[in-house]
């Protein structure tokens, strides 16, 4: 039977992604491979706009929540017969660090704060009744530079209603060849209860 991705799961996907995520079962169990990583999802006061669900994300290690090496804003949105999170990354990020367990620090993002990263949106469908499936949009068009080598981003990951899971890698704009990433597999993240 074939599953549907509707407009509605635009917010249950929001809602889900929505806390506190850790991977300190996997971190314990295989410490050379995985570092104790928490990624905070949280939406923001006052969306951007008025279409999909918007939520800020910063991911950090465990023993630096203060100075996330990654922070981002995503839009959810419904085309077509999937879910678009578009990507956007923030002008002064530093000025956000620690936001996602302060939601209020966030009052003041707006448009003017972020900039669309093109080619990077991920795709989103849903899987079954209890998982979503995603990746970054066909292309190769998301690109970084890591260690003066040009890179495209491959993500490959799912969200159920506790848990996420998430692989990233870069490839060789040329060779296809993969430059960075894990090795050992797909981060594994649970969400953490609220205290």
């Amino acid at each position: 039977m074939t599953i549907t991705t509707t407009p509605a799961d635009v917010e249950l996907l929001a809602q889900w992604l929505t806390g506190d995520h850790s991977n300190w079962e996997q971190a314990i169990a295989n410490p050379p491979f995985f570092a104790h990583i928490r990624v905070g999802i949280c939406p923001l006061p006052n969306p951007v706009t008025e279409e999909g669900v918007w939520l800020f994300l910063e991911q950090a290690y465990d023993f630096e929540l203060h100075n996330p090496y990654r922070t981002a804003v995503l839009n959810l949105i419904f085309n077509n017969d999937r879910i678009e999170m578009i990507n956007y990354r923030l002008k002064n990020a530093e000025t956000f660090f620690g936001a996602s367990r302060d939601r209020d620090r966030l009052k003041s993002l707006d448009a003017d704060a972020i900039v669309r990263l093109d080619g990077c949106t991920q795709w989103v469908h849903r899987a079954d009744q209890n998982t979503f499936k995603g990746g970054v949009e066909p292309g190769k068009k998301c690109c970084i530079n890591r260690k003066g080598v040009d890179t495209y981003l491959s993500i490959e990951f799912e969200v159920t209603e506790n848990t996420y899971s998430s692989l990233d890698r870069g490839y060789d704009i040329v060779t296809d060849e993969r430059v960075w990433g894990s090795i050992a597999g797909a981060f594994e993240f649970t969400k953490k209860p609220r205290v």
